[in-house]
């Protein structure tokens, strides 16, 4: 079946209530997912008004948002794969959760530093996390031993994002910074827009792709904050 076909299926029905999945009791989100899918899994507690995402792309894990709550409704699978946490403001209800990321992946077993990508000043936020959790770090080594992904892992990585600009790209998975959130393109075949409900969304024409957009404008977009149950836009299974 042509890819496409099977792009637009998934979008008119946003594949909510046929996907299914929640976030469980125990804080994992069941729902299987293929190396070549597309699809956004809710994080943050499901009463959040902030926006929070899990964007895994073909294989690559992206959390926008980062409220408090969010690292204890993602599998320890997902956080172990995390690739990159990228914020919409420094403001604490955007990232009261970056340390609960930091900590729980790397627990989870994430084996490279995590990536942080935010506006001006995040290379500050993260350096002081850093050095905030120095001790616990080296506590939870001497009490539980070093976690799978190893020692060095524990700690974040900042860069920062500017408007108009490309700030995560990986040849197939590309996160551009606009006016009001961020376009996440795969494959140039999908793409999705997160809109931070600060600021209108910046509405562009997609070329042919097939385009999803999450924000708070019921008029204007295809589903709203907070996302309760996973989102598919691709499904190659």
């Amino acid at each position: 079946m042509d890819v496409r076909l099977r792009i637009g299926s998934a979008v008119i029905s946003l594949c909510v209530a046929a996907c299914g999945g929640s976030p469980s009791s125990g804080g994992a989100t069941a729902f299987e997912i293929a190396p070549r899918d597309f699809v956004v899994l809710p994080c943050g507690p499901g009463t959040a008004s902030r926006p929070c995402a899990l964007v895994v792309a073909g294989g690559k894990r992206i959390v926008f948002g980062a409220p408090a709550g969010g690292a204890h409704t993602m599998s320890a699978d997902n956080l172990r794969q995390l690739d990159a946490v990228i914020l919409f403001s420094l403001r604490a209800r955007d990232l009261g959760g970056l340390d609960e990321l930091r900590n729980e992946s790397w627990q989870a077993g994430r084996a490279e530093p995590l990536l942080v990508i935010g506006p001006a000043g995040t290379d500050i936020v993260v350096e002081a996390l850093n050095k905030a959790f120095e001790q616990s770090d080296a506590l939870r080594v001497v009490e539980e031993g070093i976690p799978p992904g190893g020692y060095d892992a524990a700690v974040m990585v900042a860069r920062t994002w500017a408007p108009d600009q490309i700030v995560f790209d990986t040849g197939d998975v590309r996160v551009r910074a606009v006016r009001g959130g961020f376009t996440t393109e795969y494959n140039q075949i999908a793409r999705l827009d997160l809109n931070s409900c600060d600021r209108s969304p910046e509405l562009t024409d997609a070329d042919d792709m097939v385009t999803v957009t999450l924000g708070c404008d019921e008029t204007l977009v295809d589903a709203t904050w907070p996302l309760t149950k996973p989102l598919a836009i691709i499904r190659n299974d």
